[in-house]
């Protein structure tokens, strides 16, 4: 079989049975990539994988929060969590926070797949209208892979992440973007 003829994964909302090995990748991902993310590996594998329950969506009844997981062959190999704001003047937005993909899955359009999905699921949010996230300017692929999405970057900020202490400390920067989901007719 040619590499343009192997099938995409599946994609599908997350549900309470799919949390372990949701935690399992996270974790894995955490580990793998530091510099991407706020959460530390060490402080997260403390949680349980029920502590990922709220994330499920499953008691907002506007929709706009939720879990999505890529699986291949059965296996989970990708997951993105979006996050509805919970205060009201804010309930128009929801937050991508956490995009992770199986590095043995990497490059094959898994990322793609999800951002893409998550997009679908959004639009049928009531009266959701934006989604934002903020990526490390270190992951150059992650962060092509929102503008081709169409992600517009609105805002960097320095040294946002800092991994160790004193004089072995390292910086990262963070990179903020948005995706308006009805964008206004001018």
């Amino acid at each position: 079989m040619a590499a343009d003829d192997v099938p995409g994964p599946e994609i599908r909302r997350l549900t309470p049975a799919d949390l372990a090995a949701y935690k399992a990748l996270r974790d894995e991902g955490l580990a793998r990539h530091e510099d991407a993310f706020a959460a530390d590996v060490e402080t997260e594998r403390a949680f349980s994988p029920e502590s990922y329950l709220p994330r499920l969506g499953l008691s907002d009844p506007l929709g706009g929060t939720f879990l999505l997981g890529a699986f291949a062959g059965g296996q989970l190999v990708g997951g993105l969590s979006l996050e509805r704001a919970a205060l009201r003047k804010l309930r128009h937005t929801a937050t991508l926070t956490t995009m992770v993909v199986h590095p043995a899955h990497g490059g094959r359009g898994t990322g793609a797949a999800l951002v893409a999905a998550c997009l679908a699921e959004a639009r049928q949010a009531h009266g959701l209208e934006m989604i934002t996230l903020s990526v490390s300017t270190s992951s150059a692929r992650a962060v092509r892979l929102y503008e081709r999405a169409g992600f517009e970057r609105w805002g960097l900020l320095p040294h946002a992440l800092r991994i160790g202490d004193g004089a072995q400390a390292r910086y990262f920067d963070k990179l903020y973007m948005v995706y308006r989901l009805h964008p206004k007719v001018a």
